[in-house]
């Protein structure tokens, strides 16, 4: 009867559901963590038990069944298959919302897409530097060649052509910046932005028999930027007529050459040849360069300038600006300057010029015609002078062939009494007439060699304004009721005062003036024609005896 009992009980809990399948037997993991510790507590299943092999009477079976402990076993197993129907639903729900934000990115990434392939392609970027260099109408930025092209731009910011990472050559086309102004001065010489055209990230130009041209503001019309970036100019024009609009330009170590190519500006603030910011290289060859705006030189060297054969012109300002520790040199070069006191300048705006290095101005053959001024000033830089192979140089009548000095400072060129110029000066196989002037605050030494003759006279001067602004300086910065750390630190008067003279083997200098100077080695001639030579220590030379000069006690 029992037997009967036991087997109609298990069939009945075999139908309930309380016989539990072997495929429960391991719940889902999140299951089984949470309900662990309760079920070590419940009683024990004793249908499993059975079904396990566990060790178990009938008699204690049958107890357990009519005590109603398998209806416990039955109301946890649907629980159990409550809470995995749970954990399968939110599965579920998981997987459908990361589908769903996969589709709507997706389906954004085609939007945009779409949306740039209506726009002509453009590039906004920071350079490597963090320099802006805005975007541009069009950019290659892969190999190619394109002929009978116009790229025109007249929004801010934007290169009306742009090349990057590539090598591209452009002919028979036109590059126009015809609006839209610079954001950013600084970047506008820094780096390119808002030029007509841009070369940029390594890559290589060739533009020939093309026309480029700037009327926006601060929108130069050629421009390399980067040490690795090339542009090459042949049988083109640059013109621009904004201000602060260079023709030619490169930066940050750029390299630009021009052949047989036209550049004129008419801004103010507008070179026609300009090396920016950490400087650069270029290089020009035949062609004209021609600048009408006030400030605006043809030659603003900030880098290395090198010109053969070329025509330069300059209306309002001196025709050659060498800045800093950089170099030009001119190789059978016309230069002409009207609108300046010199027709070139060598300066620093550093207020440490003469600890900086040399800058370099270099004439092989060729001519230097200052309307308004003196040829060559040196100030506040240290600077080596070559004029070679019968370079001339014709300053403005009454004016100095050469002169080295301090100045007041006003334009940045160090403080008045201490920033004097230092200059070596080489005259070599040419003919050179004019006077040279050197102040109490500058130095100079002038060689002449492989049968170069000067005609001319040379003194040491006194530089009465400049003492006068220096005195002025200092007068102030002792009244100062400043604390000390806001008072700017003035560096002291430095008196240098000395002009020293080389004439070499077969070399001659022909007096056209009583000369003053700190000293004279001559191997070749000097031809006095009744004026003399006074030193430093007082030595008078006259050519037919040495005497010493009378001092007032």
């Amino acid at each position: 009867m029992r037997h009967i009992t036991i087997r109609a009980a298990l069939c009945a809990l075999a139908i309930t559901g309380c016989l539990i399948p072997a495929t429960f037997a391991a719940e889902p993991a999140a299951v089984s963590a949470t309900q662990t510790a309760s079920e070590d507590s419940q009683p024990v299943d004793m249908t499993s038990a059975l079904l396990r092999g566990l060790e178990s009477t009938l008699p204690t079976v049958e107890q357990k069944v009519q005590q109603g402990d398998y209806a416990q076993a039955e109301s946890r197993l649907r629980e159990r298959q409550a809470q995995e129907a749970a954990y399968k639903e939110a599965q579920a729900k998981q997987a459908a919302q990361q589908k769903a934000a996969e589709e709507a990115a997706k389906k954004a990434a085609a939007e945009e897409a779409a949306r740039k392939a209506k726009e002509p392609p453009s590039v906004s970027q920071r350079t490597a530097s963090g320099l802006y260099q805005g975007t541009a109408a069009v950019n290659y930025d892969l190999d190619g060649s394109y002929t009978e092209q116009a790229y025109t731009s007249k929004k801010n910011d934007e290169n009306a052509l742009r090349v990057t990472y590539a090598r591209i050559a452009i002919t028979n086309s036109t590059i126009s910046k015809t609006g839209g102004n610079s954001t950013s001065l600084q970047d506008t010489i820094d780096s390119g932005l808002n030029a007509a055209f841009l070369g940029t990230g390594n890559s290589g130009t060739d533009i020939s028999t093309t026309k480029i041209s700037s009327s926006a503001p601060n929108a130069i019309g050629a421009f390399s930027y980067g040490k690795s970036t090339f542009v090459r100019l042949t049988d083109s024009s640059v013109t621009t007529s904004g201000t602060g609009s260079a023709g030619v330009e490169v930066a940050g170590g750029g390299k630009l050459s021009a052949i047989n190519t036209q550049v004129s500006t008419s801004g103010t603030n507008a070179p026609a040849i300009n090396t920016g910011t950490n400087g650069g290289i270029i290089t020009v060859e035949g062609g004209s360069y021609a600048t009408t705006g006030a400030d605006s030189p043809v030659i603003r060297a900030a880098g290395s300038v090198t010109s053969s054969k070329s025509s330069m012109t300059s209306a309002k300002a001196e025709a050659v600006r060498v800045i800093g520790t950089n170099a030009v040199i001119l190789s059978q070069t016309a230069v002409d300057s009207t609108g300046a006191p010199y027709g070139v300048l060598m300066t620093s705006t550093s207020k440490e010029a003469l600890s900086a290095g040399n800058a370099e101005f270099t004439m092989s053959g060729g001519s230097l015609t200052s309307h308004s001024g003196d040829g060559i000033v040196v100030t506040n830089t240290k600077a080596t002078i070559h004029l070679t192979n019968n370079a001339t140089i014709t300053p403005k009548d009454g004016s100095n062939l050469l002169t080295v000095t301090a100045n007041d400072g006003k334009r940045g060129w160090g403080y008045a009494g201490s920033n004097g110029g230092e200059a070596d000066v080489f005259f070599d196989n040419t003919t050179l007439s004019g006077n040279i002037s050197v102040d109490q605050y500058s130095r100079m030494n002038l060689i002449l060699q492989n049968n170069s003759t000067f005609t001319g006279t040379i003194n040491l001067t006194d530089n009465a304004a400049v003492t006068a602004k220096a005195s002025e300086i200092r007068a102030s910065a002792n009244t100062s009721t400043d604390s000390d750390e806001d008072t700017p630190s003035i560096p002291d008067v430095i008196t240098r005062n000395r002009a020293e003279v080389v004439v070499g083997a077969g070399s001659t200098w022909n007096l056209t003036a009583d000369a003053h100077i700190s000293s004279l080695m001559c191997m070749g001639t000097i031809n006095y024609n009744g004026h003399q030579i006074v030193l430093a220590d007082g030595t008078v030379m006259t050519g037919a005896e040495e005497t010493t000069a009378e001092t007032e006690n």
